[in-house]
């Protein structure tokens, strides 16, 4: 069994005006011995329109980082990207609602996808938060600085995430990860809105 951890960075939220600017991957694969993370492959993908200060913040990449041997992400190149060899049975990421909307089923092939994010709130539900940083340092994970840093960039976050995924499943199966990352999320806002609503009524 190989699970396939992804991340992308972005130049923005919205795939209908978003470009995918960096895609990183870590195969976490089942083997005679246990689960084991293998070496993170990290892709530059060259933007076409502008990196905006706002997303600039967040991952730090610049025009300057890219070049014009970079590829551009095209269809062809994710559908490459997911599908490298050897090919993956299931693919991960801490918050699956973001990567599937840049990574439809049609790139994808319908692969099932577990949610780390949705795993470690059945899982961890005290955790202070529950982003990959957070549950990184709160279950103090023993991670190699030069493949966890920095943050916020596609290689190493996905290499965080391969290490959350390891604990979750050393504390649940398979197919109960799968259940639960196919609920779905409500969003905190709309949970105190319903709350407050059945407290009026």
């Amino acid at each position: 069994m190989r699970l396939r951890v992804i991340d992308l960075e972005t130049t923005g939220s919205l795939p209908d005006t978003a470009e995918i600017i960096e895609f990183g991957a870590v195969d976490v694969v089942q083997t005679p011995g246990g689960w084991q993370v293998e070496t993170p492959h990290t892709q530059l993908l060259r933007p076409l329109g502008p990196l905006t200060p706002e997303t600039q913040a967040i991952h730090h990449l610049t025009a300057s980082d890219f070049s014009a041997n970079d590829p551009i992400a095209t269809p062809e190149i994710l559908r490459a990207l997911i599908w490298a060899a050897p090919q993956p049975d299931m693919l991960v990421a801490h918050h699956t609602a973001f990567e599937q909307h840049f990574l439809g089923p049609e790139l994808t092939n319908s692969l099932p996808w577990l949610c780390t994010l949705k795993i470690a709130k059945r899982l961890w539900p005290d955790a202070p938060r529950h982003t990959n940083q957070v549950l990184r340092y709160w279950l103090n994970l023993d991670l190699a600085p030069n493949l966890a840093m920095p943050p916020h960039r596609a290689g190493p976050d996905a290499y965080v995430t391969a290490h959350i995924l390891m604990r979750q499943l050393g504390l649940a199966s398979l197919e109960d990860m799968r259940a639960w990352s196919a609920t779905k999320s409500v969003r905190r806002g709309a949970a105190l809105r319903a709350g407050r609503k059945m407290a009026q009524g």
